[in-house]
């Protein structure tokens, strides 16, 4: 009976070993592969003077970023649906720089989001960079109280609604740059212009990729619609280990850290790029364009890409503004 419990026990650890074997191989080769080189932003440019909203900067690369951009002087502001005052007091004294702050915002609501830009708009008197890198990946089909897809509003109708209500604070400055966090998945996405919200798609892989979709068009069409003094730029962080599919203090997230977080970008690594185009010289005339590992990267364009970026972008706007209607329209019968 013993013989056979232990034989039993002996079975089962050899299959946990043979199941991690096979989890960090299979994660190396994939790693080296599609990223066999991880690049380091050398820049030195300094922000003093300067004013940088990152959304979801309490953590991942969203604090790395924040981080950074606070140790070359800027004026940090770190927007997140999570309390930031802790990482705020982390960066403050590894940075020695008392200028960086915390303001709620909620992307999967956009009375939140609203609230935030009021806020904001009060407050700041320039907004030299900014950072949409707050995103989603859930396996799980949310609807918001918004009536949205939660990837789909978190990922893009969010940062392009409050980009929209603060861009007047951008347009003052001389030379402002907007950095969106996307994914190298987002080719393999599409735009259903009669499901903005993105309801109708069921499986959770798509419904990050056509978010992702959206945000690189919206990229660019935000670098042919205020080419002045705006510089767009859309990039891939690379396959990190973040905090955005799985709680790292959880068994489950333990598990990926000690698999793929051998072989994948920490978070540190994944917001280089990002941290690039906040603060790289002589990058404005590749506004619009997409970067990854610290470099411009050349993609096929999608067919009828300019019509495409156009027609989401008119769309995105009308949507929002009508939903805009449909709510104040709400509030008003309630309150009469």
């Amino acid at each position: 009976m013993w013989t056979n419990i232990l034989l039993s026990v002996l079975i089962i650890i050899l299959i946990i070993f043979a199941v991690y074997f096979c989890c960090c191989v299979s994660a190396a080769l994939i790693r080296f592969i599609l990223e066999p080189s991880i690049a380091l932003c050398n820049c030195n440019t300094r922000l003093d003077g300067k004013t940088a909203l990152v959304t979801g900067g309490n953590s991942g690369i969203g604090f790395e970023t924040a981080k950074d951009l606070a140790n070359r002087g800027a004026r940090v502001i770190i927007a997140d649906i999570n309390n930031a005052e802790t990482s705020v007091a982390n960066i403050i004294q590894s940075t020695d720089n008392p200028k960086v702050q915390y303001i709620h915002v909620d992307l999967s609501k956009f009375k939140s989001i609203r609230m935030f830009a009021d806020k904001f708009n009060n407050t700041v008197d320039q907004l030299d960079i900014l950072v949409n890198n707050a995103g989603c990946l859930m396996i799980k089909k949310y609807t918001t109280d918004d009536g949205m897809d939660l990837t789909m509003q978190v990922n893009y109708l969010g940062p392009f609604f409050m980009t929209k209500l603060i861009m007047e604070k951008l347009l003052k400055s001389p030379q402002c740059r907007i950095v969106n966090v996307t994914s190298g998945v987002y080719t393999i996405g599409s735009v259903d212009f009669e499901d903005l919200s993105g309801n109708r798609t069921s499986n959770f892989f798509l419904r990050y990729a056509n978010s992702k979709l959206c945000v690189s068009l919206w990229t660019k069409a935000l670098a042919r619609h205020f080419s002045s003094n705006v510089s767009a730029f859309y990039v891939h962080p690379g396959m990190v280990t973040s905090n955005m599919l799985f709680d790292g203090k959880s068994s489950y997230g333990r598990f990926i850290n000690a698999t793929l977080g051998r072989y994948y970008r920490n978070c540190f690594e994944g917001a280089q790029t990002t941290i690039h185009c906040c603060v790289a010289p002589c990058l404005e005339k590749y506004s619009g364009s997409y970067f990854s590992n610290c470099e411009l990267q050349d993609k096929a364009n999608l067919q009828n890409e300019s019509d495409l970026v156009e027609k989401l972008w008119v769309q995105t706007n009308l949507f929002l503004n009508n939903y805009e209607v449909s709510i104040k329209s709400c509030e008003s019968i309630k309150t009469s």
